[in-house]
């Protein structure tokens, strides 16, 4: 463990524990509000561009020897937050460092939020972004789908309905701590619960309700880890083996491996939930991006 995370480790314990403290909306409204700040530190040879695609608000962030270069690869980034907070603000630092090491184009997704826009919106969004990629004339061997946590999840739904839909495959999935297993039933999330210093199970039931009233939280449309897993893209997933949804991304690698398909799991010990996104404050997250970099440049068509 880095002297780095191990510090950042404790301090995120000290937040969730005085989080624990407030009322659930109290709560929900400190965390919004939060992760809603911008406190990205993005490197001059990095270009940022807000933009808007079908209606849908994204973000690019790109090299900027890239950023205007149609032929390089394009990764639709969805950030995490538990469906109800986040933002490309609170995920620009790590999108850069990933589109600098691996030569891509991040586009992010900056899709709707509940409880505000409850299930479906979010998962609309991204498939609007990506039928309309597509409808640019935008090869699918060029697009890759990523997410974290939440993001994760509406990834790995988005790679479902795309093959539900007959459309153009993407040529991958990189998916960080997801979040595929809305009924919190897994035994990492008892069997973790000490030592996951950011999520703990009454955290996730409370955000289930807000995003997916109404459907019952194995629903395959919410819970991808329960839907159809084959003939999806190679997939690389990256978890802590000390978070709460270590099984939601073991569970998945081991089922798309019984379906046929090339999964890849990468497994850190003592890392925070998502630590992948705290790359400018982590060895370890740079250390997961230069092996999703990795990944994505061996995937990506010359």
């Amino acid at each position: 463990m880095s002297l780095q995370n191990f510090f950042l480790s404790r301090l995120l314990k000290s937040r969730q524990r005085a989080s624990m403290k407030l009322s659930p909306q109290a709560r929900f409204s400190q965390a919004r509000k939060f992760l809603a700040r911008d406190f990205s530190r993005i490197s001059p040879s990095i270009s940022v561009r807000p933009d808007q695609i079908a209606g849908v608000k994204v973000e690019w962030v790109a090299p900027k020897a890239l950023a205007l270069d149609a032929r390089s690869p394009i990764c639709l980034y969805l950030h995490g937050g538990a469906f109800v907070m986040g933002s490309p603000n609170s995920h620009r630092d790590m999108a850069a460092q990933l589109a600098q090491k691996a030569g891509v184009r991040m586009l992010m997704v900056d899709y709707r939020l509940a409880p505000e826009h409850p299930y479906p919106a979010a998962h609309e969004d991204v498939m609007t972004v990506y039928r309309a990629l597509l409808a640019q004339g935008v090869p699918a061997q060029r697009l890759f789908i990523a997410g974290d946590s939440a993001g994760g999840n509406l990834a790995l739904a988005a790679a479902q309905s795309i093959r539900d839909a007959e459309l153009p495959a993407p040529r991958g999935l990189v998916l960080f701590s997801p979040w595929l297993d809305l009924t919190q039933q897994s035994a990492s999330i008892t069997s973790r619960a000490a030592k996951d210093v950011m999520l703990n199970r009454q955290l996730l039931d409370e955000v289930v309700p807000m995003y997916a009233p109404g459907l019952p939280a194995h629903d395959p449309r919410i819970s991808p880890l329960f839907g159809n897993l084959a003939g999806l893209p190679p997939c690389l997933t990256v978890v802590s083996q000390s978070e709460i949804l270590l099984d939601d991304a073991l569970q998945l690698h081991q089922k798309l491996q019984a379906a046929g398909g090339d999964s890849r799991c990468l497994q850190w010990a003592h890392t925070p939930h998502a630590f992948v996104v705290m790359a400018r404050l982590l060895p370890e997250a740079r250390d997961a991006l230069d092996q999703t970099a990795q990944f994505m440049v061996r995937l990506a068509p010359s």
